[in-house]
């Protein structure tokens, strides 16, 4: 393949599992000190996704023209992003590609795990809040003018005027011709008019798509917003630093410097004080300034954090420590998960119980009332 044709490639875009399932097969065969290309080559025979398979034949082909692993992967940055790349250059730098691979599994499957926690503790209450929704909708729709045609009946066989509630012929409460009122007008919009209705269709499905790919990011990136809405905020920000400290961690133990570790890190969290807070850390290391001793100010990093890789530092253990605090952060969005599942359960339980209790309880009231007189 000519380097023009290479250019011209269509985009790859690999699911995690994926790219998990290609790195520890390129760990394999680099502890058997099988020639790559070759490996790749049988690999791609027995890949049943045509992508998947493409993509193992493009990189096949590019280390058979000489080029390295990263610059082979470099070409599909869809798929593998700055880090991966870096942390792949530096196990072909050191000869411990196997090892590296392997670690860069490892810190792959902790970033899912994070973010298969934190994308979870968001879809409980959104799924409980859209079964409120649709259910307050269909009561609207469907359930409430079965209990206003009841009602009207039955005022109408008592030899009332004949009127709809919420006039005078009916002596209803508020509550039961405000939810009448309100029905109408809903009834009346989606089963009247099909296009309105069609409209909030399209739209509720609009929404869930957008809803659903904004919760799959807010597991990876967290900007200032999210990181200061209440309760959710401290688990954006918990998940946060366990990607920043791990990220650390694998990239300076692989012999990436400090300067380029904090500018791929500041990378992976999205545009929030965090991210600007590494990219003035890489600026101060970059004029000669000590990592550690910048981390405080702005009220950034908790003070524990702060400390710890100070003292890191002057030991010449600051991965150590890295790792450390991986590991507690890492616990720490475990119990925020678990706090506000259990905090929001009850609390949505209840919030949706109270609405069902008070819609039954503004139609039974009146049509009890009228049985019973």
């Amino acid at each position: 393949m000519t380097e023009n044709a290479s250019t011209t490639r269509a985009p790859i875009r690999l699911e995690p599992e994926d790219v998990l399932f290609f790195n520890r097969q390129l760990a394999s065969m680099a502890r058997l000190n099988m020639p790559i290309a070759k490996g790749l080559r049988i690999l791609a025979r027995e890949i049943k996704d045509d992508n998947f398979r493409r993509l193992v034949e493009e990189v096949q082909q590019d280390l058979d023209e000489g080029r390295s692993l990263q610059e082979a992967l470099s070409k599909h940055p869809e798929t593998f992003s700055n880090l991966h790349l870096e942390i792949v250059r530096a196990g072909e730098s050191t000869g411990n590609l196997a090892v590296i691979l392997d670690e860069l599994n490892s810190h792959t499957e902790a970033m899912a795990r994070v973010k298969n926690r934190v994308v979870e503790a968001i879809t409980y209450p959104a799924v409980i809040s859209t079964a409120i929704f649709l259910f307050v909708l269909f009561f609207l729709v469907f359930v409430a003018p079965q209990f206003e045609e009841m009602l009207v009946k039955r005022d109408a066989l008592a030899g009332a005027v004949e009127a709809a509630p919420g006039e005078p012929g009916l002596k209803l409460p508020t509550s039961t011709r405000v939810l009448f009122v309100v029905s109408n007008v809903v009834g009346a919009q989606l089963l009247g008019v099909p296009v309105v209705a069609l409209g909030v269709v399209a739209a509720v499905v609009g929404l869930a798509f957008v809803g659903l790919r904004k919760v799959r990011r807010m597991g990876e990136e967290y900007d200032d917003v999210l990181l200061s809405v209440p309760l959710f905020g401290k688990l954006f920000e918990r998940a946060a630093l366990m990607k920043v400290t791990r990220t650390m961690r694998d990239l300076l133990l692989n012999g990436v410097s400090m300067v380029e570790t904090l500018r791929l890190t500041a990378r992976t969290v999205g545009d929030n004080r965090i991210a600007r807070k590494l990219d003035e850390l890489r600026a101060a290391v970059e004029e000669g300034g000590s990592f550690s001793r910048n981390l405080a100010g702005g009220d950034v990093f908790p003070e524990t954090m702060v400390w710890k890789l100070q003292m890191a530092e002057e030991k010449g253990i600051i991965e150590e420590a890295l790792a450390e605090l991986a590991q507690e952060f890492d616990l720490a969005v475990d119990q925020q998960t678990t706090m506000i599942t259990k905090f929001l359960s009850p609390l949505l339980l209840i919030f949706m119980g109270g609405i069902v209790f008070l819609m039954f309880l503004a139609c039974f009231v009146p049509l009890t009332n009228m049985y019973g007189g």
